[in-house]
């Protein structure tokens, strides 16, 4: 498995630690945020260079805020057990 060392501001640091439970290692939520980065990446390598970080953090952020508000505000035809559209 890959190691390596990551430098980030300190208010980021602090906000990773709240999202963790006791106990668990920052490891955890870092290892998160890469793994959904990998998800999705290879959808945004149809529309970007993978270079273009600042675009590809915009498009995914925008989709994010799209769907949670659709899901939210929208009818709620959902199957409950896994909040999936029906």
């Amino acid at each position: 498995m890959a190691r390596t060392t990551l430098t980030y501001e300190d208010d980021i640091d602090e906000w990773v630690m709240e999202r963790l439970v006791p106990g668990q290692k920052r490891g955890i939520w870092l290892r998160y945020a890469l793994e959904t980065t990998y998800a999705v990446d290879g959808i945004l390598d149809e529309m970007f260079e993978p270079y273009q970080y600042e675009e590809r953090q915009e498009l995914i952020e925008a989709a994010v805020k799209k769907e949670v508000e659709r899901r939210t505000n929208g009818p709620h035809d959902y199957d409950n057990a896994s909040n999936d559209p029906l």
